[in-house]
């Protein structure tokens, strides 16, 4: 796969996260547990491809893609665990993980984009 092919299919693969992160009036997804299964795992098959092709070419970027997406993960699971408890701070801090996050995967799509494909090609010397 080249990188401009990874690129768009990272956006792809937002754009189908966002889609199922719909929800109704009670907080009840409205698509189908399949779709939201497709999502993460294009979305997990991403962030893996994307860090191990940016590991060459920006290894701090092919770091922090994984981490901002953990902590986002983490966060959102513990949004759901401690929300009663200690109410607005907890989303204050999710909100600031979500817009870090979505920089990081915009600057990935866009090292990807803007990044050539090299190939390495061996040539023998024959005297």
């Amino acid at each position: 796969m080249k990188n401009r092919t990874l690129a768009i299919f990272g956006i792809a693969s937002y754009i189908l996260s966002v889609i199922t992160s719909g929800t109704d009036d009670i907080g009840n997804s409205v698509m189908p547990n399949i779709v939201i299964a497709i999502s993460g795992i294009a979305t997990f098959v991403f962030i893996i491809m994307a860090t191990i092709r940016l590991w060459k070419i920006n290894k701090k970027l092919s770091v922090l893609l994984p981490i901002s997406t953990l902590v986002l993960i983490v966060t959102s699971v513990a949004q759901e665990i401690i929300l009663p408890v200690y109410g607005s701070p907890l989303i204050i801090f999710l909100n600031v993980i979500k817009v870090i996050q979505f920089i990081t995967l915009i600057w990935t799509i866009i090292i990807l984009w803007r990044h050539k494909d090299t190939k390495t090609t061996v040539v023998a010397n024959i005297t």
